[in-house]
């Protein structure tokens, strides 16, 4: 199955990899065979970079060589201007081609990295392992929601995502009205290193397009072939998460 993956939650990160149909999907990781890759760091540029970038992915002879059978693209949370750039342009793809395209959230593919990272020291701490994820949202608040590994390949969300301060998140923890994570991940930790309060800091991105497929196989072989609707409840619709109202709202008219 070859997949292209797009993931514009901060910089912009794009790649090209065939993905093996693997009937025992959580004895371990799944083995990409990745085919080509591409990436700015910069989070203003996405509508400038996306398209030399799927161009040039899409020439390259390796990629060419065979059609692709699904987009999957980073639904966010993340800032709206990067986010819409990636979903608009995995939608367009889909179109064009006629294939589908899926979403996966941002902070699942870090929190899907994070655990990865831990497991190449500690296979049965990874399992085990809580994960606090906190992405860069700007205006001094980190997008984040915690998990736990489910398999090899996908995360189990614990709790909602959620767009707040450092120290609101940080208070959570130290008061008891959470359970402190046991690794913490994600740009908002490199930004805030108070959320990290002598953890460890694994992942420190803000999205990441080889974990989102993988992540993606793993739901749709959960799902064995169900309908749209399955699809949308397994959490691989391509609806933005925004998590904040727009700064521009629309004028309710001159009074009379």
């Amino acid at each position: 199955m070859r997949i292209l993956s797009i993931d514009s939650s901060l910089g912009t990160q794009l790649l090209v990899a065939d993905a093996p149909d693997r009937p025992d999907a959580d004895a371990a990781p799944a083995s990409l065979n990745i085919l080509t890759t591409a990436g700015q760091d910069s989070p203003r540029r996405h509508a400038e970079s996306l398209g030399p970038m799927l161009s040039a992915a899409l020439a390259d002879p390796a990629v060419a060589a065979a059609p692709l059978d699904a987009v999957v693209a980073a639904t966010g949370p993340a800032p709206f201007t990067g986010l819409r750039a990636g979903l608009v342009t995995a939608r367009a793809v889909g179109r064009a081609r006629d294939i589908p395209v899926y979403g996966v959230p941002s902070l699942d593919a870090v929190a899907r990295a994070a655990l990865d990272q831990l497991a190449r020291r500690d296979q049965q701490a990874a399992q085990s392992a809580t994960v606090l994820v906190a992405t860069d949202a700007r205006r001094k608040e980190v997008y984040t929601a915690r998990y736990r590994a489910r398999g090899a390949d996908d995360v189990e969300r614990l709790g909602e995502y959620e767009v707040l301060a450092p120290a609101a998140l940080r208070q959570r923890e130290e008061s008891g009205a959470q359970p402190p994570a046991d690794v913490v991940a994600g740009s908002g930790v490199a930004l805030y290193p108070e959320l990290a309060a002598g953890r460890e800091v694994l992942a420190p991105v803000s999205g990441e397009a080889a974990a989102q497929v993988r992540i993606a196989l793993a739901r749709l072989r959960a799902l064995d072939g169900a309908g749209e609707e399955a699809v949308q409840q397994a959490g691989l619709g391509t609806a933005p998460l925004y998590l904040r109202r727009p700064d521009v709202q629309m004028s309710a008219g001159r009074a009379r």
